[in-house]
């Protein structure tokens, strides 16, 4: 019995295929599904399968997080370091702010001034 093509608005398409019977209605030998010994240890290898994916993925994510916080403490020492490094020199008369020019105060920058000291104390110390 050959099953007649799809007819589909009165014409035919080539592309369609022929109906199937549906899932319910086709018979199943009872040997094609597996046993369920067979079910649960397929199971259990692939819990222990994805044990192991979340083992490897821990332990990437671990070595990302400890390279990220070495970056981030390098950059952290880095900036100590530049601004140690700084010379400055404290403004202490606002006049001047008011004197300069557009240039020059965006040259300036402003920072914590607690336990600053000028420029001139360190020149002191080292003619003495």
């Amino acid at each position: 019995c050959v099953a007649p093509r799809r007819v589909a608005m009165a014409k035919l398409r080539p592309w369609k295929s022929a109906a199937k019977a549906k899932g319910s209605t086709s018979n199943v030998s009872p040997g094609s599904h597996a046993s369920w010994e067979q079910r649960t240890k397929e199971r259990a290898e692939a819990a222990a399968a994805k044990a192991a994916q979340q083992a490897v993925d821990d332990e990437i994510r671990q070595h990302k997080m400890m390279a990220k916080e070495r970056r981030e403490e390098k950059e952290r020492r880095k900036e100590e370091n530049k601004a140690k490094g700084l010379q400055y020199q404290v403004i202490s008369d606002s006049r001047k702010l008011k004197k300069m020019s557009r240039k020059q105060l965006k040259l300036i920058r402003k920072a914590d001034t607690t336990g600053v000291k000028p420029i001139l104390a360190k020149e002191k110390k080292r003619t003495k």
